[in-house]
């Protein structure tokens, strides 16, 4: 189960001197975060936006055990920073860079399962709990509060449910993005696991995607949970590739289509509400909560 953060939840920043990671740094201060440490490139600079700047992770986590860590890096860096939080055992990691090399993905993912941590992304914007806590690079003056969790891959489909649930006047409790990559560090499930337990979430809307297994997985999960909180699921491309096959990372050619339709009769047996269209991810809500 991953932390979701409130403002009080102790937050390291490593990368914290680079362009990005200054500027949502400060940007993540003006919401309310608590951002209690950073690292940087810089070893002459000891505190950077009045924050304390260390300059190993294994030094930060001395002095002030962060429960999350945000990470802004190169493709070429992400996979050392990355595993310095996770030897750390920093218990949530967040790692923003895009355009990281397979192969490091799949060293990163072997590594946080070693050291029982949770890695989320690459690519991932990171997670905001509306007017409270904002982590990464994720647009919160976007969000409307409320009480739906938001668990997403793609960005923009992220971005496309606020505004239908903005209409119907709904509003998101916490968002977590997962990134948008084909190999994914953290599945649905530690996410679902978290937002099942947090009182401020009623109900929880998750946009899937072609490549994998998460949506399997989490339809065994949630068929098997005592409580309940009410959970939808979409997952986009099925028009986009009807009549198209091709091969998905190395298996044989097949129609993504009929992988998509496979995933929606499992979570259709699970008890999960399956949203066929984008345009519907904003209404399953107007039933499912008060």
């Amino acid at each position: 189960m991953i932390v979701l953060p409130t403002r009080k939840t102790p937050v390291l920043c490593q990368g914290l001197t680079s362009v990005a990671g200054a500027t949502h740094t400060e940007l993540a201060i003006a919401y309310g975060s608590r951002i209690v440490a950073g690292t940087g490139r810089d070893d002459n600079i000891d505190r950077f936006l009045n924050i304390p700047v260390f300059s190993s992770v294994k030094e930060a986590v001395r002095k002030t055990k962060p429960l999350i860590s945000v990470i802004f890096s190169t493709p070429t860096r992400a996979l050392d920073d990355v595993s310095e939080a996770i030897k750390a055992r920093i218990p949530t990691i967040i790692c923003t860079t895009e355009h990281v090399p397979a192969q490091d993905i799949l060293k990163m993912k072997e590594l946080a399962l070693k050291y029982g941590v949770h890695l989320i992304g690459p690519s991932s914007l990171g997670i905001v709990r509306t007017g409270d806590c904002l982590i990464g690079n994720i647009p919160a003056h976007l969000f409307p509060k409320g009480n739906i969790g938001l668990i997403g891959r793609s960005s923009s489909l992220i971005y496309e449910a606020i505004q239908q649930l903005a209409k119907k006047q709904r509003g998101v409790s916490v968002c977590v993005s997962l990134g948008a990559g084909e190999l994914m560090t953290t599945s649905f499930i530690p996410v679902i696991q978290a937002m099942m337990k947090d009182n401020s979430t009623k109900a929880i809307l998750a946009i899937g995607q072609l490549y994998g297994q998460a949506e399997f997985e989490l339809a065994d999960y949630y068929k098997k949970c005592r409580k309940k909180k009410p959970l939808a699921l979409y997952i986009p491309g099925k028009t986009l590739f009807s009549n198209e096959k091709k091969p998905i990372l190395g298996t044989n050619p097949i129609r993504p289509a009929d992988v998509i339709t496979q995933k929606q009769t499992a979570l259709n047996k699970a008890g999960i509400r399956v949203i066929y269209s984008c345009e519907d991810l904003g209404t399953f809500f107007e039933q499912a909560t008060p």
